[in-house]
């Protein structure tokens, strides 16, 4: 029997087939592109009030890299308006399939598993490379969970295929898109005009031939850095939405002033702490103003970015351990999700593990991700086809589970930022060990 979104299985062994991740690029019809594709992303952006300045990109033919920042699904439409002439392929989270796999083929997407280290990868971008194709990537390979670009999120391998494709690089960066649909906001898009992109060619292929892996990674992450707060600010660019704060929490999990995480939530145009009551209005301009007229961080992007180092210290300390009841669901392909069964879920310096009982057979299932190779993880708040809880997605290359925390306090936003800072810590530690190691020899 099926749930009523029509995507859960709840019981019976889930299908043995699974994502033909090696399946043959579908390039994009050119006669869907001119008569469909650009005319509707393009429509969609002027609504906005978007608008997308090129910079170096005069005379510039494909094949090239595309390199993006990530904020909402309205990306989608000003990449494909801004990329006329040129046709594109783009690897796609193996969810974003989910129902429609054939459209999503059709647009050029290429299912991945989110932060697997996949070498299939590499092959379809000199694939598409060969064919005379864009490869896009959104480096972060998520939506920003706070408007801010998520550099942690970000693999040097970028730079790495950048430099092993010998192909120029552009960078496409969205300026406002955060802010018309915020990762936290429930799918509720905000009346917010003049949405900004700009499109630059960083590198040309003689370029990329004389720089190195480490240049290149430094100069995308130079043009794709977005604080869409600060944009706001900055611009004046005004949102009297009456419910602009409300879901905040989700990122902003830990309070300021008592410390106290957890007990955060939001109302309309306001965030508040229950456990010590203080409270800060989301102005017009995307800045906070606290009730008491002590206002800690100007904009959310300052205070998620507080979190960032309050986690950092728990794992230096070695203080981070997280565990929970869940109940866990599988995603062996486009048809659905699968109801795999219910068990625990600990994250602690060692990394990320769940285990439990399948439902269907009564057998034990367990997934590990080693802390030391896992530099961010996937998170989703309010997932649609989760009944609307917030979960952590956990990948091999042959699996994806979403995994639910129950009867417990928790953020999947601290999750995250653990698994990011945890990472940096064990590789930081190792690098310095071997630079005395070798300096002792």
């Amino acid at each position: 029997m099926k749930e009523k979104l029509g995507i859960y299985v709840r019981s019976g062994a889930p299908e043995t087939k699974k994502f033909d991740m090696y399946k043959p690029i579908t390039y994009q019809p050119e006669f869907l592109l001119r008569t469909l594709v650009w005319p509707m992303c393009t429509l969609r952006r002027v609504i906005r009030k978007g608008t997308v300045k090129k910079v170096r990109m005069e005379g510039l033919q494909s094949p090239f890299i595309l390199v993006c920042n990530h904020n909402a699904f309205y990306d989608f439409y000003v990449l494909e308006s801004a990329m006329k002439p040129y046709k594109a392929v783009y690897p796609a989270a193996v969810d974003d399939f989910i129902g429609r796999e054939f459209l999503l083929r059709l647009a050029g997407g290429l299912p991945k598993r989110k932060y697997t280290s996949d070498l299939n990868t590499v092959r379809q971008c000199q694939e598409a490379i060969k064919n005379n194709n864009v490869f896009g990537i959104y480096a972060e390979a998520r939506y920003s969970l706070c408007g801010v670009t998520e550099y942690d999120a970000f693999t040097d391998s970028v730079g790495q295929l950048v430099k092993l494709m010998k192909v120029p690089c552009v960078v496409l960066n969205c300026k406002g898109h955060h802010l018309y649909d915020p990762f936290w906001g429930n799918h509720m898009k905000r009346d917010i005009m003049g949405v900004e992109a700009v499109m630059t060619q960083i590198y040309t292929a003689e370029e990329v031939e004389k720089a190195t892996v480490d240049e290149i990674n430094e100069k995308i992450r130079e043009y794709l850095y977005n604080d869409d707060w600060r944009w706001q600010s900055e611009n004046r660019v005004t949102l009297k939405y009456k419910k602009r704060a409300q879901g905040l929490h989700k990122p902003l999990y830990q309070c300021p002033h008592c410390m106290t995480e957890y007990k955060m939530n939001s109302k309309n145009d306001t965030i508040f702490c229950e456990h010590c009551g203080k409270s800060w209005w989301l102005n017009y301009y995307g800045e906070l103003e606290a009730s008491d007229g002590n206002t800690e961080f100007k904009f959310p992007s300052d205070w998620y970015n507080w979190e960032r180092e309050q986690v950092k210290k728990e794992i230096q300390e070695g203080r981070y351990y997280f565990e929970c009841d869940c109940h866990v669901n599988d995603l062996p392909n486009s048809k659905g999700f699968v109801r795999l069964g219910r068990g625990k879920f600990v994250h602690d310096m060692n990394g990320l593990r769940v285990e439990g009982i399948r439902d269907y057979d009564k057998e034990p299932f367990k997934m590990k991700l080693d802390a030391a190779s896992q530099y961010t993880i996937h998170v989703e708040y309010n997932y649609r086809f989760g009944n609307f809880k917030d979960c952590i997605d956990m990948n091999t290359l042959q699996d994806t589970w979403y995994v639910f925390p129950e009867n417990c306090d928790f953020s999947v936003t601290k999750i995250s930022l653990a698994t990011e800072q945890m990472y940096k810590e064990i590789w930081r530690k190792r690098n310095e060990e071997k630079e005395k190691k070798e300096k002792a020899e």
